[in-house]
């Protein structure tokens, strides 16, 4: 059975609000917000060599003429 507990992060550690008893080694599994979802992908666009060019690219071929 799975239980929720809520916490924050402080310096990129997640603390949770209440004590939690667990095993050492648990895995545990963090669901983020929606609106913070798109935070886990941002270091894999990090130094990509040309991201300039592709993010032009992105715009000028998907986006709709109003």
């Amino acid at each position: 059975m799975s239980k929720a507990i809520k916490g924050a992060v402080e310096g990129n550690v997640v603390v949770p609000e209440e004590s939690a008893i667990l095993p050492e080694g648990a895995e545990v599994t963090i669901n983020l917000p929606s609106n913070l979802r798109l935070l886990r992908h941002a270091g894999v666009w990090r130094n990509i060599e040309g991201l300039d060019e592709l993010v032009e690219e992105i715009y000028r071929t998907r986006a709709i003429s109003g």
